[in-house]
């Protein structure tokens, strides 16, 4: 039997052990009810974020994300081609020595700049000096025979020699002038200057092939040592300020090119960036078979990005501007979920992704009639890494 001290003691100690677990239990409902807050906050704001991509700097750099400031323009009616660019015909210079010689030095290669004058090479030419000998022996005959008169003048004067005398070295100096005249002319069309012809020259045989107009050497076809024949092509130098870019434009849209019209020519090289130059010539033979005429357009190229040989996008300018809006080239849209759309990029170094509403193409590059605003930093290359970043974190909350 219980007695009532001992059953006393028991109820205190089962009370003293329940009391304290349901403390606990009250304690613990309001942790896990911030818990939950926080997890429906946070939830909450990834969905608010679920069309950015946050990507760190080096991913940035892997993915190889440019940006470029969106600017309203004017579209207007154009003539879309493919086209490509050449060296101007116009300034190109093919350098041939003229005289026959041995190459003794080289001092352009591939690739140097180049002004009117710069050496080239320096050859030793047997020809050059023989013809160099024969003018100096002409000049000395010359200065003889012009003694010569001025001594048979004061006899004459002096009535010590007879006129005839005077006569015939008055003759001896014209023929002496007309042998001077003769090879220094020769000597021109070597290339000298009259400063190289008149002027001490301690290698009468050296020849110096120089560059007859500026631009850059993109040919060389000469050696140390080897001998080089006269009029054998050995530099081919381009002056690249401005470049052809060469395309052609069917028989229907003839009518509406005219020289002078404004053509915008882009690249893969350089997206988003516009090159402007102007139709320098039409063709006046029509292909047959396509049924097609060439344009020449003439472009400037100050810093000599645009390079002969490259694939361009032409857009021959036919009709009056439209109102300005948004155009953005053709690299910078993704296809998600099936609709068109491209990325920004925010202050906070996120990209936003845009859907857009899209109107005529023109030539590698895109109306935007909404999704995007001027002053905005659109990517232009690199979309596609932000694209697949962002598939991958929606798959990921799926």
């Amino acid at each position: 039997m219980w007695n009532a001290p001992n059953l006393f003691s028991l109820v205190v100690a089962v009370m003293s052990f329940v009391l304290p677990a349901c403390g606990d239990k009250g304690e613990a409902e309001p942790e896990k009810k911030e818990a939950a807050k926080t997890e429906k906050k946070e939830a909450g704001k990834g969905k608010d974020h679920k069309d950015r991509v946050v990507l760190s700097p080096e991913a940035m750099k892997n993915a190889g994300i440019k940006v470029i400031t969106l600017k309203a323009e004017s579209s207007s009616e154009t003539i879309r081609a493919t086209a490509n660019i050449a060296h101007n015909q116009d300034r190109t210079f093919h350098v041939t020595p003229r005289v026959r010689g041995r190459v003794v030095e080289v001092y352009a290669s591939i690739g140097s700049a180049v002004s009117v004058g710069s050496s080239l090479a320096l050859l030793d030419s047997t020809e050059l000096g023989e013809a160099r000998a024969e003018h100096a022996k002409a000049v000395a005959l010359l200065d003889l025979a012009k003694s010569n008169v001025e001594r048979e003048k004061r006899l004459f004067e002096q009535k010590i020699s007879p006129q005839k005398d005077l006569l015939a070295v008055q003759a001896e100096e014209r023929r002496a002038e007309v042998e001077v005249r003769m090879l220094h002319e020769k000597l021109r069309l070597y290339g000298l200057s009259d400063g190289e012809i008149n002027g001490s020259n301690a290698a009468p045989s050296r020849y110096m092939v120089r560059a007859p107009g500026p631009g850059v050497v993109f040919e060389k076809e000469i050696t140390l040592g080897e001998v080089i024949d006269a009029g054998k092509k050995v530099f081919t130098i381009s002056d690249l300020s401005t470049v052809w870019v060469l395309l052609n434009i069917y028989e229907k849209d003839l009518a509406k090119v005219t020289r002078g019209t404004s053509v915008k020519i882009q690249t893969e090289s350089y997206p988003g960036e516009i090159f402007a130059g102007k139709v320098a010539y039409i063709g006046d033979v029509l292909d047959p078979q396509n049924r097609t005429v060439s344009l020449r357009v003439e472009v400037p190229n100050p810093n000599r990005r645009l390079k002969p040989g490259m694939f361009t996008t032409a857009e021959v300018v036919t009709g009056g501007a439209s109102a300005k809006g948004i155009v953005i080239p053709s690299s910078a849209i993704q296809k998600i979920e099936g609709k068109p759309a491209a990325f920004v990029q925010q202050n906070d170094g996120s990209f936003a992704k845009r859907d857009l509403d899209l109107g005529k193409e023109m030539g590698g590059r895109v109306e935007v009639k909404s999704g995007l605003t001027e002053g905005e930093q659109l990517v232009v290359e690199g979309s596609f890494a932000l694209k697949s970043e962002l598939l991958k974190g929606t798959l990921a909350e799926e």
